[in-house]
């Protein structure tokens, strides 16, 4: 028998990322969830988390994302991106404060 996790995945076609991508592979969109993060924070820290779906399906509620992570074109949950937009330099400061609090990226 598959696990929860294994079936959630095989149904929602999710293939999470352990680095930052360099492109985007063939057939497929990457997207992020809505944790804070730098532009080029790898997956991980603070429970950020990244993967890519295949491009031709609807994935409700995820939109083209502004943030900058990774360089790459991608999507994030709405509200996500709504957070972002609303204020761009709150958001960066916030990520900064993160960065700095757990010592982190200082030289990215």
């Amino acid at each position: 028998m598959r696990s929860k996790r294994v079936q959630r995945l095989e149904t929602t076609d999710m293939r999470y990322l352990s680095r930052i991508p360099t492109k985007i592979p063939p057939g497929r969109v990457i997207a992020h969830n809505n944790i804070l993060h730098g532009p080029n924070w790898p997956t991980g820290p603070n429970g950020f988390r990244a993967w890519t779906w295949t491009a031709s399906k609807e994935h409700a509620d995820f939109v083209l994302c502004p943030c900058g992570w990774s360089g790459l074109e991608h999507y994030a949950h709405k509200d996500a991106v709504e957070y972002f937009r609303e204020d761009p330099e709150r958001y960066k400061r916030h990520v900064k404060e993160l960065e700095t609090e757990h010592g982190c990226f200082e030289d990215a």
